[in-house]
């Protein structure tokens, strides 16, 4: 029988294409992570890794099993919480970019639950291609990301434009700029998301470098926040983000805004076609105060 702790690790690995991210995120032994998922591919009977080169990538199987796994395993968390102490609430289904997780839901959620005490949220971290996925399966309510244009079965309401900003080492020769030229950059390493984790915002980064005269040399990737922080304050690279990342704090690590108002990346709240009410109500909440 597949357990749900092993669809757990699957989902770590998968949305981070590591076995080591995955490991340290989730503060465990990398080979145990590694044995674990090897034992849910022999229970399923196929690989849902292609080891064969140097990053991991999806098999079609493995691809195929992401909106199940999160399906269930999210199931399972709503029930563990909705149930707890017997009081019976309605679950709020979040999917949420990281960026968004520290830098919207803050400002929004309190005041929307305050008159809404029957409301039971659950924040799912998920990237763009995610969120889409377990929209049209019913896995989350209501999505906060950067596409553009609506796909189907989703619909989007843009919310804003929000500036994109700069994380350099502490000691960095630009650290101590109030503001830094892009085109400054132009000799670094960079740390950055993988494009298909967040296609939308990766190229609107990209896009950002190339217009001050430089195509970015990633040299690192990173799935979180938190990750992309750390690397940057290990001096490693250099890294774009949303103005919404700045607002974590990582010693070694310092935030500059850009000079070029053009660079603005999109943000996003997406329902599904046939979505539930309280998505929409939070969807409207969103657009009402961040439109």
């Amino acid at each position: 029988m597949v357990e749900v702790r092993q669809l757990e690790y699957f989902l770590a690995v998968a949305e981070r294409l590591s076995v080591t991210e995955a490991a340290r995120d989730l503060h465990m032994a990398q080979a145990a992570l590694s044995q674990a998922v090897t034992k849910l591919e022999r229970r399923l009977g196929v690989s849902l890794f292609d080891r064969s080169r140097r990053r991991l990538r999806l098999t079609a199987a493995g691809s195929a099993l992401i909106p199940e796994a999160r399906l269930i395993v999210g199931r399972v968390q709503e029930l563990e919480v909705v149930v707890a102490g017997g009081a019976a609430r309605t679950p709020l289904r979040i999917g949420c970019i990281t960026s968004a997780v520290s830098g919207l839901l803050p400002d929004v959620l309190p005041g929307f639950l305050a008159t809404r005490p029957e409301i039971l949220p659950l924040v799912h971290e998920m990237g763009q291609r995610a969120q889409v996925e377990a929209l049209r399966e019913g896995a989350v309510d209501v999505g906060v990301c950067r596409m553009l244009v609506a796909e189907d079965g989703v619909e989007l309401v843009r919310l804003a434009d929000e500036p994109l900003a700069c994380l350099l080492p502490e000691g960095h020769p630009q650290a101590a700029a109030a503001a830094v030229d892009l085109g400054a950059l132009a000799g670094e390493s960079f740390v950055c998301f993988p494009r298909e984790y967040a296609p939308v915002a990766h190229d609107t980064i990209t896009g950002a470098c190339v217009r001050a005269g430089f195509s970015p040399r990633i040299t690192q990737q990173a799935v979180n926040d938190q990750s992309i922080l750390g690397i940057v304050a290990a001096g490693l690279a250099v890294a774009i983000v949303p103005a919404a990342t700045t607002r974590l704090r990582m010693a070694g690590a310092v935030a500059r805004p850009l000079t070029d108002p053009a660079a603005v990346t999109p943000l996003s709240v997406l329902v599904g076609a046939a979505g539930a009410p309280h998505g929409r109500a939070l969807r409207d909440e969103l657009v009402r105060l961040r439109g």
